[in-house]
């Protein structure tokens, strides 16, 4: 039997399973230090280094921080949580505050001897900055005399070649747009555009601009600041923006539903409407008085750490850890878990 609501059909055992896996989520994971991804994360020098900020900076709206936010979540891409947490505590502060201002990077590009880092449509088009593969320095062809912050940047943040351009690419994306602050966007955006979606999806293409980051980063960014069920306080800007709208999907994500036999298609907009169709079947405040009746990006959140096997591997508190804890499983659970046979 099918339920229909919209563009996608969800049936009943796709919900009954995913109600399983939030509700294994809420007891294990949720709110704990081992829930990785969310603001608190972010919060914590222990995790990632100097790139932590404090909930106040969040909190004040117009905070430098969430900039320094911004590049710290966008190294989240393609390697394990584990793997980039030991990249971002690696990098000394004084790199750190360099890669995470936009005024530093503004004026590093102001003095640049290139001219293919000027804009970011010069970066994405142009410049080609790599790692030599024998040396593993910033090197490119483009320019190949010139000593630019961009091939320094690739060294510092231990990623693929091009991801030196990441800071400075995100950098010009704000400037480009008329401002030198994420706090400054959100609020010409909340100003411009009359509905919260509306809000949510320019804001969403304004982030988009810059080298690297796309729907999964803006999302797991923005839900940072707007979804108040994933905060340790309300979050800036829960009013003016449809946080409903920002649902983070990766390979894990996509593991869980191949798990459902999920058959749609496969862009971002699909996947992302199918788990909000899942996410209305399951009203969250019937298993947590605290929580919002309708949240996506949590219901995301458990299906991503449910089959995150290299963060459930470190994490104390996962079941497998404790004695006969497959054996007691549910079954709707047993037969997607990512660890279990392991």
């Amino acid at each position: 039997m099918a339920l229909r609501s919209g563009r996608v059909s969800v049936t009943i055992a796709q919900v009954s399973a995913t109600r399983s896996v939030v509700e294994w989520y809420l007891k294990r994971y949720f709110r704990s230090a081992d829930d990785p991804g969310l603001l608190p994360m972010f919060c914590d020098a222990g995790r990632v280094g100097a790139f932590a900020i404090s909930a106040e900076e969040v909190a004040e709206r117009d905070s430098p921080a969430l900039f320094r936010l911004l590049v710290g979540m966008t190294m989240f891409q393609r390697r394990q949580d584990l793997q980039i947490m030991r990249i971002l505590r690696g990098i000394g502060r004084r790199d750190a505050d360099e890669l995470a201002s936009v005024d530093r990077l503004a004026s590093l590009v102001k003095r640049g001897p290139c001219e293919l880092m000027r804009t970011t449509q010069l970066l994405h088009e142009r410049c080609d900055l790599t790692k030599d593969p024998r040396t593993r320095l910033g090197m490119c062809s483009a320019n190949p005399d010139a000593q630019c912050h961009l091939k320094r940047h690739t060294v510092l943040l231990k990623r693929y070649g091009h991801f030196g351009k990441v800071p400075t690419s995100s950098a010009l994306a704000l400037l480009e747009a008329g401002h030198s602050s994420v706090g400054a966007l959100a609020e010409q955006i909340a100003r411009v555009h009359r509905s919260r979606l509306e809000r949510s999806q320019a804001f969403e293409a304004a982030l988009s601009r810059a080298w690297r980051v796309n729907q999964k980063i803006s999302a797991m960014y923005l839900s940072a600041l707007t979804n108040p069920d994933l905060a340790p306080a309300r979050p800036p800007w829960a009013t003016e923006f449809d946080w409903t709208y920002f649902v983070v999907i990766d390979s894990n994500v996509d593991r869980f539903l191949a798990s459902l036999k999920y058959r749609g298609n496969g862009t971002y907009e699909a996947r992302r409407d199918f788990i909000c169709r899942l996410a209305e079947r399951i009203p969250l405040d019937k298993i947590d008085r605290s929580l919002q009746r309708y949240n996506p990006r949590l219901v995301q959140q458990a299906m991503y750490i449910f089959m995150s096997t290299a963060n459930r591997r470190v994490a104390a508190r996962d079941c497998t850890h404790e004695p006969a804890a497959c054996v007691q499983c549910p079954r709707v659970l047993e037969r997607r878990c990512s660890v279990s046979h392991l």
